[in-house]
């Protein structure tokens, strides 16, 4: 392909017949054919480029302000603060489990719950086998400790049986693997239902069990070695393992009343807090929770903030200018620009529903949408009003939630995807159960719907007959979320934008290559023909004189 702005040396000769400017000519032949068809092109160029940056700058954007939501949400402002008096006995802290409520009570704490730990027997080193034998642990409640004598009995807590088959070749350091690796979740709370560790005493090695904490979870062992149960903790081969500490429930009197729990971390005392107990008192410590709304003005204001940021953004790729056409925003008219901006505004009208009391808006926070489509929080009074009205409204703005009104109806889990937020009631007669009045499937204690609004959610039932209600909520910032993941997940909708653009620019280019192919093809036909048309007349010229020459010899 010939530049067009290097032409032929052939140029440099035209016009020296015919005393035309033919480089000029054929210069404004070429542009005539060409210029409007390529000014098409410079512009698309120029406008596609100009999506590509807009688009990327606009995913990052949403980006940020999607990263600042996460960080607001994680903050926990939800309208309440926890103290004690004496830190080194207790904390008590919101969990946003559910909306807390104002309290002042005094604590003592009498013991700390426990787990049950069992240690043995004494190796010289921990690569040293255990011997071929089968080991079974259990747990529940020991009706004393076995090493007390006879007739003490072990009662189950329904948690599944682990059992261990090391070999002859089997080390501690394995045998210790093999009872972490079997080790279940049988309550689901998280924790293995038990941990086994190896001691070195500053002499020999022994395996260390622990149970979860509490009275409920000890151990009964059998190990089935016909001559050597070294690792039995039950009655019929005796406490061969060590007891260093037995399986206890914390005790404790909250305003006098006399409680207990199988944990130090107590989260069903008082709704929507969490009690640890870290140390015995010997005189009343004073918990409270006080109302404290400092930190979710100061959430909702730099959510606001970065919401009308953001807004602003995207308004200056739309702005047009109805006098100058060459002001129009870069997206003036764009259809996915205006959907995003139109999600943005949808969204503080969008109903927050499956919290009681509701369904709730961002306006019950105090937060109103202006003309413009930004925000404004000029009302932080009306969110202290609607709080202390129902503080539930104030978590709908920040944390997602599924919780029960009846302690025997557990939720178990949900589906982000199959669930609609919304309170459900529950309804058990004669051990069937329906949830939004849907049947469900039952496994043991578990009962789960596959169909309908509650789609996914499966409770945990302990009574045969009752009734209660779940809610479940996915917070204004989760729905918030949800949209903006619609145009900034890997194929979503601005990288579909972005991937168009460049192909069109890809295409585009290759119209432009042909374009120049077809402008130097040009050049070159009528560089042909204007240097054919000079030769002849420069021919004629010389012809011309030559007669003149002649005819002025013959006078």
């Amino acid at each position: 392909m010939t530049s067009v702005n290097n032409r032929p040396e052939i140029l440099t000769k035209l016009g020296v017949g015919s005393g035309l400017d033919t480089t000029a000519l054929i210069e404004a032949l070429v542009n005539a054919e060409t210029e409007g068809v390529k000014e098409t092109l410079d512009n698309k160029e120029i406008e596609y480029k100009a999506q590509i940056s807009a688009f990327s700058q606009i995913k990052n954007n949403l980006k940020t302000f999607n990263d600042n939501l996460e960080i607001i949400q994680s903050n926990n402002a939800l309208g309440y603060a926890g103290s004690t008096s004496d830190k080194t006995i207790a904390t008590f802290t919101v969990n946003g489990n559910q909306a807390s409520q104002a309290v002042n009570s005094s604590l003592t704490v009498t013991s700390l719950a426990t787990a049950h730990t069992l240690t043995g027997p004494s190796l010289p080193s921990a690569s040293s086998t255990v011997g071929a034998r089968q080991i079974s642990i259990s747990f529940g409640t020991w009706s004393a400790d076995p090493t007390q004598g006879g007739g003490q009995s072990h009662t189950s807590n329904g948690m599944s049986t682990i059992t261990v088959n090391p070999s002859s070749t089997t080390t501690l350091m394995q045998l210790r693997d093999m009872i972490n690796s079997a080790a279940s979740d049988s309550n689901s709370d998280g924790e293995q239902d038990v941990t086994a560790t190896i001691l070195y005493d500053g002499s020999n090695y022994m395996l260390s069990l622990k149970s979860q904490f509490g009275a409920a979870n000890e151990m009964k062992i059998t190990d089935n070695h016909a001559s050597s149960p070294v690792y039995a903790y039950d009655t019929s081969d005796g406490a061969q393992l060590t007891q260093r500490v037995a399986g206890t429930n914390a005790a404790f009197t909250v305003d006098g009343i006399s409680m207990t729990r199988t944990s130090n971390s107590i989260d069903d005392l008082f709704a929507g807090m969490t009690l640890d107990l870290l140390a015995t008192s010997d005189s009343a410590v004073t918990i409270k929770s006080e109302v404290d709304l400092a930190s979710a003005r100061s959430a909702i204001t730099d959510f606001v903030t970065t919401y009308n940021d953001v807004m602003k953004s995207l308004q200056s790729y739309r702005e047009s200018d109805p006098t100058d056409d060459e002001r129009n925003g870069l997206l003036a008219g764009d259809s996915l620009l205006r959907s995003i901006m139109n999600e943005m505004r949808n969204s503080s009208g969008t109903a927050i529903n499956g919290y009681e009391g509701g369904p709730y808006y961002l306006s019950n926070m105090g937060v109103k949408t202006m003309r413009d489509g930004t925000l404004s929080f000029a009302d932080p009074a009306m969110l202290e009003r609607q709080f202390k009205n129902n503080a539930e409204s104030l978590r709908s703005f920040f944390k997602d939630q599924i919780v029960s009104d009846n302690t025997d109806i557990i939720p178990k889990r949900y589906s982000v995807a199959d669930t609609k937020p919304g309170s459900y009631a529950v309804s058990v007669s004669s051990g069937t159960a329906t949830i939004g009045g849907v049947s469900t499937t039952q496994s043991g204690s578990l009962y789960t719907v596959a169909s309908g609004d509650p789609n996914g959610i499966a409770l945990e039932i302990n009574s045969s007959n009752t009734t209660g209600t779940v809610h479940y909520g996915r917070s204004f910032i989760t729905l918030l979320q949800d949209k903006l993941d619609t145009f900034l997940k890997f194929n979503g909708l601005i990288s579909s934008k972005v991937d168009g653009a460049n192909k069109r620019l890809s295409a585009l280019a290759e119209k432009q290559s042909n374009l120049e192919d077809r402008i130097a093809s040009l050049y070159s036909r009528y560089e042909t023909q204007y240097s054919a048309m000079e030769s002849t007349i420069a021919g004629l010229n010389e012809t011309s004189s030559l007669l003149e020459n002649a005819f002025k010899r013959n006078d």
